[in-house]
């Protein structure tokens, strides 16, 4: 094969696909030839059976605290500015900030006058992108910029007062995990956890692969997606890939997470896919504890799109499927 294959490609033509760090892997060159001949022999064929899970990637950055985080940001930009176009910060950068941002920020989770510094981070990030607005008129910054701006944004704010204050969870003004910059260096890479233990700043992995018990099993999508999408949002996406690719399974086996009603009844009625898994558990307090009403004392009734309290009030309104996520038997 490789007699007659070489010169197809060669590992050189994927060097962008990959950093200039990390692990050695496999010859870009031959997993590229494989995933050519697994269509081309017939490896991989429609309405068979599949799986999917997920895994969580760790983002290649730094674990940072906020204070760190916002104290980074402004080095980063600096750097990045000093590199295209230094003139701009004759004015602004002296020995003090020199000081602060000369090398790669390591304060801790329990840094000393953490107040003063946080003034201080957030004074000079201010300063910093007014001082470009002012003088930097013609110049386009790059995304480290950007991103020192979309960080302040994110950690303070001005009270009435027009003092600029550090957000907190007291005051309400926290973005959302989904949208929270974790890192200057990357700034698609959010933080989330799963359960009690798993906790992790980065991106999360979806992979879905034949499972015949005849012959070779191989991967039919993968999909990389930020580290707060669940796995039922994935899961229409990932039906839609593989549609397109003539490759939707007749059964698609997951685990809970992605047992969400709505897609399930989506699967069987747009690509006749019948997704196989375990129901999510119930996670509430009353539920565990065995006290109070959890969600399963409301029966739902799905044919007159009705969910009935344990005290026999029905609901006026109805967000979900809107018909039976099964059809219902011939009469």
């Amino acid at each position: 094969m490789k007699d007659r294959l070489n010169g197809l490609w060669g590992d050189e033509d994927f060097l962008d696909w990959y950093p200039r760090d990390g692990r050695p892997g496999l010859s870009p060159a031959q997993l590229a030839t494989v995933c050519v001949l697994q269509f081309l022999l017939g490896l991989v064929r429609e309405r068979g059976t599949q799986r999917t899970d997920s895994t969580h990637v760790l983002a290649a950055v730094r674990d940072l605290t906020r204070l760190e985080l916002i104290t980074e940001a402004v080095r980063a930009a600096l750097e990045e500015i000093a590199s295209a176009a230094p003139q701009l910060l004759a004015s602004l950068v002296d020995e003090e900030w020199g000081r602060r941002y000369g090398r790669p920020v390591r304060l801790g989770k329990n840094p000393t006058r953490p107040k003063t510094r946080i003034t201080n981070a957030g004074n000079d990030a201010i300063g910093l992108l007014e001082h470009l607005h002012t003088h930097g008129r013609g110049h386009v910054f790059g995304p480290r910029v950007q991103t020192l701006r979309q960080i302040f944004v994110q950690n303070y704010y001005r009270d009435a007062a027009g003092r600029l204050r550090w957000r907190t969870d007291d005051d309400g003004g926290l973005p959302p995990s989904s949208r929270v910059i974790v890192s200057p260096y990357d700034p698609t890479a959010r933080y989330a956890r799963r359960g009690q233990t798993t906790r992790w700043k980065g991106f999360l992995t979806h992979l879905t692969a034949t499972c015949s018990p005849e012959g070779a099993n191989v991967i039919t999508d993968v999909a990389t997606t930020a580290a707060t999408t669940s796995d039922t949002q994935a899961l229409p996406d990932i039906h839609t890939r593989l549609k397109r690719r003539g490759l939707l399974p007749a059964e698609h086996l997951v685990d809970g997470g992605y047992t969400f009603l709505v897609h399930l009844d989506q699967a069987i009625r747009e690509h006749q896919a019948t997704v196989t898994g375990p129901l999510p558990g119930n996670p509430t307090r009353q539920h565990r504890r065995n006290e109070g009403f959890d969600r399963d004392n409301f029966p739902i009734d799905f044919d007159r799109q009705q969910v009935t309290c344990p005290q026999g009030q029905v609901s006026r309104g109805w967000h979900g499927p809107t018909q039976p996520p099964h059809p219902p038997p011939p009469r």
